[in-house]
């Protein structure tokens, strides 16, 4: 059973107040003795969050920028922890954010395969199991041995597309679904993104796109400055966001 437990979680993000930081309090501060520092003012990004996610679960996060989703979802995958409340999580996490996360501009292709199956979790058994379907699904051919920063952006988000979707795992979690490369690759990365979220127990998505959201999402969690404001199935989620939010959309 897969399941993730949020109970009154939220998450601050302690900053300086600029806004209070002098030019007479920058002098002392380098001329002085001792550091002359603003207090820190707390942005909360999450506010008394309280979700439930069990086997079956499709769910699609939808909100403006800086709304939250992205919060939620590391503090889902257990990157950020909660400031208050608890977070509970059963079954093996999979992200799909970071997606280049760790990579070694130096190295090549193929010993990034590495790099970055080591930071999402996998041993160096499954690693090698994985690497050569890895290469064939990334398309990059003889450029696997090539280093790195020689690579294009598209040549990039596949190989890191490749590795990260290669990974089977009770909950999956998305942070947008991302151009990989030409329309061919594009097809085969919809059909991968479709495996993935069959294979997942509990899937989650952010995004801002209508139509990824209705193919890959039962229920819509709209989410504003922090907070949950509406739960419901994904077309009455997306109805209830664009009516708050018009005359834009998603």
């Amino acid at each position: 059973m897969a399941e993730i437990k949020i109970k009154n979680a939220s998450v601050h993000f302690p900053v300086y107040n600029d806004s209070i930081l002098s030019l007479r309090m920058a002098f002392l501060g380098l001329m002085g003795n001792k550091k002359v520092r603003p207090p820190l003012k707390p942005v909360k990004a999450l506010k008394s969050i309280n979700l439930h996610l069990k086997d079956g679960d499709r769910i699609g996060l939808i909100g403006l920028n800086g709304a939250g989703k992205s919060t939620l979802l590391r503090l889902m995958a257990g990157i950020y922890k909660p400031t208050s409340g608890f977070v509970e999580r059963r079954g093996k996490v999979g992200t799909l954010f970071d997606l280049y996360l760790g990579m070694d501009e130096e190295a090549p292709g193929y010993e990034n395969i590495f790099i970055a199956g080591t930071i999402l979790g996998l041993s160096p058994d499954q690693i090698s199991a994985a690497t050569n379907e890895i290469i064939e699904f990334s398309e990059l051919g003889e450029a696997i041995y090539r280093p790195l920063k020689t690579y294009s952006m598209g040549m990039r988000v596949r190989l890191a597309f490749s590795v990260a979707t290669s990974i089977h795992s009770e909950i999956m979690l998305v942070d947008e679904i991302i151009g990989v490369g030409d329309i061919k690759f594009l097809k085969k990365a919809g059909e991968r993104i479709e495996r993935v979220v069959s294979d997942a127990r509990v899937f989650v998505l952010a995004s801002h796109a209508e139509f990824v959201l209705k193919d890959f999402c039962r229920t819509g969690v709209v989410m504003e400055e922090g907070n949950i404001i509406f739960t419901g199935p994904i077309d009455e989620a997306i109805n209830f966001y664009n009516e708050r939010n018009l005359p834009g959309g998603v």
